[in-house]
């Protein structure tokens, strides 16, 4: 069955026409001139007047044919278009891919005391979560270190318990103080590393910076950030008795840096000041910051 009907399109009658190189006249002498399109009139040549094989997809023009201008036959053996497929099998796992760039520095939200950060079991009188911060006191006579809870409270931290002194990049505290008279910054909370055996500990204290008063930030009443790793601190030596002991805290990691952590404390009170007071808003412990408020 030819492959076109007398219902084909112009355009392909005139390629097929086209084909055809001349015209035989009576005699049998090749025609002078080719027959364009123009000498052919429109439903003239019929698909009987075409050889099988006369006209071939290289003869016929891109976008020229359309569906209309196939048979029945050809249309049926294109058809419709199926349903999809079974999906195919998962394929095998890929490499991972390479590290991202570090994130931005975490901020924890302490609601309580009950995690990480926790008042010293015998201190819980002295401590209290509050809307603003962690409040300390008021401990009426913080010159005494009799009663804990009532002369002074310490807030424990448990983060880095385990780990070694010198993976401390990072320790800020930011807090204030009040007290009723001027305590010359003996009444700043101040904070201790303790390590090894639980007894040994550095000891920051605000007011004694560097050993040089023009350095210490001890202003009663105003927000203080202490950077504890970028300060001095001293070994063993809460009260301060031993001035030539105060040293950078970088100096003390050859000695005690490969010890391991046993607590992290921040304590305010047993020292001096009446009706001493303070609030802690923020700590920083390598790189992760921990508001506190409720």
């Amino acid at each position: 069955m030819p492959n076109f009907t007398t219902s084909r399109s112009r355009g392909v009658v005139v390629l097929a026409a086209a084909a055809m190189l001349a015209v035989s006249a009576g005699s049998g002498a090749v025609a002078g001139a080719m027959i364009t399109g123009k000498d052919i009139k429109d439903r003239s040549i019929e698909a009987r007047d075409l050889d099988r094989g006369s006209v071939t997809t290289t003869k016929v023009k891109n976008r020229t044919l359309k569906l209309k201008d196939l048979n029945a036959e050809v249309t049926d053996k294109l058809g419709v278009k199926g349903a999809a497929g079974p999906a195919g099998a998962k394929g095998e796992k890929g490499d991972q891919g390479p590290r991202g760039p570090k994130g931005d520095s975490s901020i924890t939200q302490v609601a309580d005391l009950n995690g990480l950060w926790k008042a010293r079991a015998a201190d819980v009188a002295g401590l209290k979560m509050t809307g603003d911060g962690i409040a300390f006191g008021t401990f009426a006579n913080a010159g005494e270190c009799e009663d804990p809870g009532l002369d002074y409270a310490r807030l424990d931290f448990s983060g880095l318990n385990g780990q070694k002194v010198s993976s401390i990049d990072n320790l800020v505290y930011y807090a204030r103080y009040l007290a009723d008279a001027n305590t010359n910054g003996i009444g700043a909370p101040y904070l201790r590393v303790f390590f090894g055996d639980g007894t040994e500990r550095l000891t920051f204290s605000p007011n004694t910076q560097f050993n040089k008063a023009t350095n210490y930030d001890i202003g009663e009443g105003e927000f203080h950030e202490w950077v504890v790793t970028s300060g001095t601190v001293r070994y063993n030596d809460d009260a301060g008795s031993n001035p030539a002991g105060e040293q950078p805290w970088s100096s003390f990691m050859a000695a005690h840096g490969a010890k391991s952590i046993t607590n992290i404390s921040i304590t305010q009170g047993c020292g001096q000041g009446i009706n001493l007071s303070g609030l802690l808003r923020w700590a920083e412990v390598n790189g992760q910051t921990y508001k506190f408020g409720s």
